[in-house]
C-alpha cells in the first residue's frame, strides 16, 4: 500500500509541474505580441554623436504610436505650443508635428521595430524603413532610440521615445 501512495505522490507531482511548464510557455509572447497595442508618448529627446541631449520639441510634447495585430502601424508627434495659422487644416498644418503610417515588423533576435513607412508628413520619408532599437519593453513601457537623423544644427541624432501603454 505504501508503494502505491509513493507512486500516486510521483504521479501528481510529475503532473503538476508538466502544467506548470505549460502554463509559463503558454503566457510568454512573442516580441511583436508584446508591441501590439496603443501607446501613448511619455517622453522625447534627441541625443547627439557627442551625448548630449537636445529637447527639441518642448515641454508639453505629445504623441501617438498605435501597433496592430496585421503588421500595420501609426505613429504621430506633436510639439506643445504650435502656432494657431491658416484657416485649412490640409495645407497649413503647424508644426513641429511628425506623422507617419504604413506596415512594421519586429526582429525578436536583434529586437528591433522597422516601421516600413508608406507616408509621411515629411515627405522625403514616404516609402522607406526606418528602424528603431528597442531599449526596454514591459508590459506597460517601451522605450525605443530610432534609427539617425539629420539635422541641419545639430548634425546626426538619435531620437529617444518612451511610450507608456494605453489601458
Amino acid at each position: 500500500m505504501k508503494r502505491l501512495d509513493v507512486l500516486m505522490t510521483l504521479i501528481v507531482i510529475a503532473l503538476g509541474i508538466a502544467a506548470q511548464s505549460w502554463s509559463a510557455s503558454a503566457q510568454e509572447k512573442t516580441l511583436k505580441q508584446q508591441l501590439v497595442g496603443a501607446w501613448t508618448l511619455a517622453a522625447v529627446y534627441d541625443q547627439g554623436a557627442d551625448g548630449t541631449k537636445n529637447d527639441a520639441w518642448g515641454h508639453g510634447v505629445q504623441g501617438s504610436l498605435m501597433l496592430g495585430p496585421t503588421d500595420r502601424f501609426s505613429y504621430f508627434v506633436v510639439g506643445a505650443n504650435r502656432e494657431k495659422t491658416g484657416n485649412d487644416p490640409r495645407n497649413s498644418p503647424a508644426g513641429p508635428f511628425l506623422g507617419y503610417y504604413g506596415s512594421y515588423a519586429a526582429d525578436e533576435s536583434a529586437k528591433t521595430l522597422t516601421f516600413h513607412i508608406e507616408h509621411a508628413t515629411f515627405p522625403q520619408w514616404d516609402g522607406i524603413n526606418r528602424t528603431a532599437h528597442i531599449e526596454l519593453l514591459t508590459g506597460d513601457e517601451l522605450r525605443i532610440a530610432n534609427s539617425a537623423v539629420h539635422d541641419p544644427k545639430l548634425g546626426d541624432i538619435v531620437p529617444h521615445l518612451d511610450w507608456q501603454r494605453i489601458k
